[in-house]
This record gives structure tokens, sequence and C-alpha cells, in this order.
């Protein structure tokens, strides 16, 4: 199979980041946000070269991380669950760096956030009343 037999070439420029035809694909990558000064650091950078660090709360497990950012006199300590960590575009500076500013690591927009395309709520709901007809409660038939 040709490397351009789907009318495209892929491949990785120096910089790191990935080239699809003439798009520049950006890096994305989750990062945890010091609440005081605003600096955003790679989750797989620590420790960093400001004095921060980053550690699982748990060795080994990815759900936990806390913060210790060196931006004030006495570290800033901050703890992130995985499912607030940011999704963030990281520019080639920052990304060598293991961390940056909001501007050299801005949120990635993501198209897949939002609301659910349904309420499941009421699909829960539907369930349970579906669960109940098949094996209503003893002593009563429907």
């Amino acid at each position: 199979m040709a490397t351009d037999h789907l009318g495209w070439k892929c491949g990785a420029k120096p910089s790191g980041r990935l080239v699809v035809g003439n798009r520049l694909m950006p890096r994305i990558r989750h990062c945890a946000e010091c609440p005081k000064c605003g600096t955003r650091y790679l989750i797989a950078g620590s420790p960093y070269g400001n004095g921060s660090y980053l550690v699982p709360t748990v060795i080994g497990c990815s759900d936990e991380y806390i913060l210790y950012c060196c931006c004030r006199e006495l570290p800033v300590v901050s703890r992130w669950k995985a499912v607030e960590l940011k999704a963030c575009a990281i520019s080639k500076p920052a990304y060598d760096r293991g961390y940056g500013t909001a501007e050299e690591m801005p949120l990635a927009r993501s198209g897949t956030r939002g609301a659910w395309p349904f309420d499941a709520a009421q699909r829960v709901a539907a369930w349970k009343s579906i669960e109940r007809r098949k094996n209503p409660p003893s002593g009563k038939a429907e």
C-alpha cells in the first residue's frame, strides 16, 4: 500500500507535532492548573524546573493528583481528580519545560463535551419500570 493512497500524507515534524496533509495538529495533553498563579502543568512532567511537582495520591494510579506549585513562599497545594484535569493545546516551549502559562497552553476545543444527547435519568427510570413489570413485587400480578 502506498503511503499516499488515501490522498494525504502523515508524518511527524521535528517539533513533535503531527502533520496530516497541510495541517499542523496541536499537541493535546492533560494538565493541572495552580489555583493561585494559573500556571499549567503537564501530568507526566514532574518534577518541574521551577521547583513545583505533581504526584499521584496513590503510586501507580492516575485517578487523583496533588500539585505542589512553588509560585509563593510556601508551596500552593491543590488536589486534582482525573476528571478535573484540563485538556490543553501545548506549545513546544511549554512542552519542553513541562509547564507554562495559559497563553502557551490554551484549553483545547472539544466538540464532544456538553449535554448528553438524551436524559440519562429518564432512561434509568424507564429501565426500572421495565424491570418492575418483569418482576412484580410478591403478591401483586400485572
